[in-house]
């Protein structure tokens, strides 16, 4: 047995000080959030009433509706967490989505919540507003192995992704992106582009873009809008579609509609082992923690806390992202997980360095701001 492929033991040793410091330091930041209680729930009445163990869902249903990206994470999903979560409690999860503030702001003022557990972000809290979401229980707020930098009373963070740029190696053969100056650089890189856009609950690629222009990763934020517009309008006239839902890049580099693509890592290694002519750099990437978010009146918030807080399990996570390559923010996950295998996932200690961490203070400040600018330059 090679040193690869030993079992990880003593928690996965997946961070350097900086690395961790840099992610405890933005996240929170990122809500101003107590110690007890960092990155994902939100503000509810009676939300601590039955534990998120306690087997009642509201209303009295044996089921939890769950708004989820779709794609081969949400495949992965199904199988390592919401099918065994149903066999275990009974409770039946109903895959609903994709998410998008825009529905969850109309469910909310209407009284009319059809989503229970939506799989989101911080930012999102921050931008529509506490009053918008409940409250975690305790028990899901506090699971052993889960550090506070990515817990807060209503955001819990159960995965961090990474988006990195990929391109489809028959369209560039030897050629590699190593930068987002390259990205934007279609001479020296022919071909179209697609970057996430500000559709379908995303948040436009300014970062990226930024960094093209030549800003410093660990200068990057307060984000300068005006910079990065004015650089994205350099790569508008080669960008056929911005992208809304996390299966659509790979589509477009698989089809060949794109040479290069914004893309999370987990996306990549799932076409890799489809054979698809797909690869990626770790370079200027940027980490995303991925937070259960609960829409305040949900009818089976009772469920959706059970279902949270079972996904933050460490067997659970172990087994979910030891099949799909996000990295578990529970650090026990990794007593179990093949060194081999969590290699790649974006905070393995050879990776970390290289990215950074999205400020999710920052984007819950400005959102709304930039969605207006976005929707501006889509249609120009």
């Amino acid at each position: 047995m090679t040193n690869q492929d030993k079992t990880v033991r003593s928690g996965f040793p997946n961070m350097t000080t900086s690395r961790r410091n840099v992610l405890r330091g933005g996240l929170l930041a990122a809500g101003g959030f107590a110690l007890g209680g960092s990155v994902l729930a939100a503000c509810a009445k009676g939300s601590s009433g039955g534990g998120a163990g306690g087997g009642s869902t509201g209303g009295g249903s044996k089921r939890v509706v769950v708004a989820d990206w779709g794609g081969a994470i949400q495949d992965a999903e199904k199988k390592f967490l919401y099918d065994p979560f149903t066999k275990e409690t009974g409770i039946e999860v109903v895959i609903s989505g994709p998410p998008s503030d825009a529905k969850i702001k109309a469910m909310v003022d209407s009284g009319n919540v059809e989503w229970d557990l939506v799989a989101g972000s911080l930012s999102q809290v921050l931008v529509l507003g506490r009053d918008y979401y409940e409250t975690f229980p305790d028990a899901v707020t506090n699971v052993a192995g889960v550090d506070k930098q990515y817990v807060d009373k209503q955001a819990v963070a159960y995965y961090v992704f990474s988006s990195n740029m990929g391109w489809n190696t028959e369209s560039l053969g030897s050629k590699r992106l190593e930068s987002w100056a390259d990205f934007w650089d279609t001479k020296a890189f022919p071909g179209k582009r697609t970057l996430m856009g500000g559709e379908g609950g995303g948040t436009p690629s300014l970062e990226f873009a930024l960094l093209a222009d030549g800003v410093a990763m660990k200068d990057l934020y307060p984000l300068d809008i005006d910079r990065a517009f004015r650089k994205l309008e350099e790569l508008k006239a080669s960008v056929p579609q911005w992208w809304a839902s996390g299966a659509q890049p790979g589509q477009m580099l698989v089809s060949k509609q794109v040479t290069a693509a914004s893309i999370w890592s987990g996306r990549v290694f799932t076409l890799q082992e489809q054979k698809a002519p797909i690869d990626f750099s770790w370079n200027e990437g940027m980490y995303q923690p991925a937070h259960w978010i609960v829409p305040k009146g949900a009818k089976n918030k009772d469920a959706a806390f059970q279902l949270a807080e079972y996904s933050l399990q460490p067997e659970v996570q172990s087994k979910l992202w030891g099949n799909y390559p996000c990295g578990p923010t529970n650090s026990k996950a990794y007593d179990t997980m093949p060194e081999s295998y969590a290699r790649k996932l974006p905070t393995f200690p050879e990776h970390a360095d290289k990215q950074f961490l999205q400020d999710a203070a920052w984007w819950g400040a400005n959102r709304t701001a930039v969605l207006k600018r976005w929707t501006e330059f889509a249609v120009s």
